[in-house]
């Protein structure tokens, strides 16, 4: 009967073990096995805001019995987003719990001026033109001034920041703040415009750029009111040509195969105006064009005088140069040993 009883009080010590086991089990204090919480995530949009603007905080916690955000936000999903307007830097700390442990992270919104990145890229848009690479600058940095496009017809006029050429960009003194476009301006001529280097233009090709050239431009004044065509009696080859187009290379081949100093065609070859120095002595057909075109119409300050061209007078090569009378606009001919004016011109 003794044995009896004394396992009878041995399993009933064991099952008010175990039933207080399971009270302290419900009540919280053990829970076996079971992990703190995990906060997968806690970020932002946007870090750096200016005050007025929202950002949307957006977390993922998995594990726990509970999640709060502070800053008045307050108890919130395992997942899940929030839009915040803070109007000043402010820090907010996400809690996950659980019965075993509670963790935390924390994000913080900067709210002023938004700090400025360290480079920018500039791009160059030439607007029909040559193709021209972009530039990487530094915040408040100079960009480097590309070497300038090309357009056939047209005559670059410098980089402007819109496509509408307004405002004009001095590479000198402009700095970057921003990623930008520059825009390039081209200009294109009608009679009598004043030209890049200052002068007058007198003709344009009827069928556009062509040749590397599209316009004639005459200096804006006589590089001599007196001098000689040069090489009295002897012929010189390859000068002979008296269209529209050909002054360039007659005036080449007089400077090259004429022994005479300062004559018209080398006067009007070494010429350094209006920042070129391209000039030539026009043909028989060119000088006749100035004088039609802007002579007559009263502009360019002319003479009313004989002038030179660089085409030689046929049959007499050797001692007669073509020259045209700019009161009346005859065309005859010259001595090469005679004193006239001259006008040189260039093409582009």
């Amino acid at each position: 009967m003794k044995e009896k009883i004394k396992n009878y009080t041995f399993h009933l010590k064991f099952l008010l073990i175990i039933l207080l086991f399971v009270f302290l089990s419900a009540c919280g204090g053990v829970t076996p096995g079971t992990d703190p919480p995990t906060i997968n995530s806690f970020t932002a949009d946007s870090y750096h805001i200016t005050s007025g603007e929202s950002v949307t905080l957006s977390w993922n916690v998995a594990g726990a019995d509970s999640v709060t955000i502070n800053q008045g936000i307050g108890t919130v999903a395992s997942t899940g987003t929030k839009v915040v307007n803070p109007t000043a830097t402010i820090t907010y700390t996400l809690t996950a719990t659980n019965t075993t442990d509670n963790v935390t992270s924390t994000v913080t919104i900067n709210v002023g001026i938004i700090p400025e990145p360290d480079t920018y890229t500039v791009t160059f848009d030439s607007q029909g033109g040559s193709i021209v690479g972009s530039q990487v600058v530094g915040y408040g940095g100079l960009v480097t001034e590309p070497t300038d496009p090309t357009k056939e017809g047209y005559t670059f006029g410098g980089w402007y920041t819109e496509s509408g050429c307004t405002n004009a960009w001095d590479f000198a003194t402009d700095t970057v703040t921003s990623g930008m476009t520059l825009y390039a301006k081209w200009t294109s001529y009608a009679l009598r415009d004043i030209g890049p280097a200052g002068g007058l233009i007198f003709y344009v090709k009827e069928g556009g750029y062509s040749d590397g050239w599209m316009y004639l431009e005459a200096a804006s004044c006589d590089i001599s009111s007196g001098i000689s065509w040069g090489c009295y009696g002897t012929s010189i080859p390859g000068a002979d040509g008296t269209a529209v187009g050909t002054g360039k290379q007659n005036t080449i081949d007089i400077v090259a195969e004429c022994a005479t100093v300062d004559i018209a065609a080398e006067l009007s070859a070494t010429l350094n105006w209006g920042g070129y120095s391209d000039w030539f002595l026009p043909s028989k057909d060119e000088l006749n064009l100035m004088y039609v075109n802007l002579k007559v119409y009263g502009v360019g300050d002319f003479a009313d005088a004989y002038y030179w061209s660089s085409s030689q007078y046929y049959p007499h090569f050797a001692q007669y140069a073509w020259t045209q009378y700019f009161s009346n606009g005859v065309q005859s001919s010259h001595k090469k040993n005679t004193s006239l004016r001259a006008r040189a011109i260039r093409a582009f």
